[in-house]
């Protein structure tokens, strides 16, 4: 029973680091810290993604959510956007700009707020 155990935990932590869950992939703040943090918020534009079955918005809120100060993503399939929160002392949106891209989806910085 316990090796049956061992290899359940093991192969349930391979499939989330497989899948890129945030809390693995990168360690997140102290309270302290996000306190005195002022989050940017930046938009992009994705021409490119207009899958049907939600695969185009999972690879790109992968590509993002995995960079280090990126605090969150959302995708609005339908207009085609990407809005990222990040912390602009460890980001930038020119990082975001490579990550889409290099996921195989090239973007458009639309706009970049101060929150």
């Amino acid at each position: 029973m316990n090796q049956v155990l061992r290899i359940t935990v093991f192969l349930a932590l391979s499939f989330l680091m497989m899948v890129g869950v945030p809390a693995l992939a990168a360690p997140a703040p102290k309270p302290q810290e996000l306190a005195a943090m002022r989050l940017a918020k930046a938009r992009i534009h994705i021409p490119s993604m207009t899958c049907s079955n939600r695969s185009c918005a999972t690879t790109v809120y992968l590509s993002l959510i995995r960079l280090p100060g990126v605090m969150g993503v959302g995708v609005d399939e339908s207009n085609q956007d990407v809005t990222v929160k990040y912390i602009p002392s460890k980001t930038r949106p020119a990082v975001f700009l490579r990550a889409v891209k290099n996921a195989g989806y090239p973007g458009v910085l639309v706009t970049k707020q101060k929150t």
